[in-house]
């Protein structure tokens, strides 16, 4: 029987056969990545004596690409497997392992002056006070245009919402084997009736689409 997706066994057979929470399906996008607008939020908020604190690293990447950039870049994630890869990746970041619920570990109390979270967890808002500076900021992308209950949870903890982007680009899925891998990724059943119906010379159409929210301290 097939893993269920985004259960801890899925997660563990990704970073196992893809060496990380990775995307393996082809795309391609008729405009710039929707994601282009949450680096340049986190790269433009980058300082010397910056502290970050990321929400669901996965294997690292942003911890190795952005990491060097600040004073200190710490990461948690929930799976030992990924961490594993994430400490070789970025061996100058920090990693712990925590769900993101109960108790914070020590290592991860802050004062932290940016909080970011890539298609992570959401639950970290629940301990933005805990774990950020006065002037602290919160940055994240979720991937879809409407992510349920941020702006709420948000301002549950005394955060606001201080900008949004809602971005959405043309995408085309050039297979079916693509198709179904995406679908698989965003938890939507793929129907090859439907694939068939809707599939032209360049693929299926879609949108690729992404919420980016900057938050901070009402």
């Amino acid at each position: 029987m097939a893993d269920r997706p985004h259960s801890r066994a899925w997660y563990a057979r990704l970073a196992h056969e893809l060496g990380g929470y990775c995307h393996p399906w082809a795309r391609v996008l008729d405009g710039p990545d929707p994601e282009l607008t949450f680096d340049a939020l986190l790269a433009e908020r980058l300082q010397p004596e910056t502290h970050v604190l990321e929400a669901g690293c996965g294997h690292g990447p942003d911890a190795l690409r952005f990491g060097g950039q600040c004073a200190r870049w710490a990461a948690y994630d929930w799976l030992p497997e990924l961490l594993d890869l994430a400490r070789a990746n970025a061996p100058h970041a920090e990693f712990s392992l925590w769900d993101g619920k109960g108790e914070i570990p020590s290592e991860l109390l802050g004062p932290f002056d940016l909080i970011v979270s890539r298609r992570g967890p959401t639950s970290v808002i629940d301990h933005l006070n805990v774990v950020s500076a006065p002037d602290a900021r919160f940055l994240y992308v979720g991937p879809r245009l409407d992510v349920p209950r941020v702006p709420e949870r948000l301002a549950a903890v005394g955060w606001a919402v201080l900008s949004e982007w809602r971005v959405s680009v043309r995408a085309w899925s050039p297979s079916w084997d693509d198709w179904q891998t995406r679908c698989e990724f965003m938890g939507e059943t793929a129907n090859r009736e439907d694939w068939d119906a809707h599939v032209g010379a360049r693929g299926r159409a879609y949108q690729e689409e992404r919420y980016v929210v900057l938050a901070g301290r009402d």
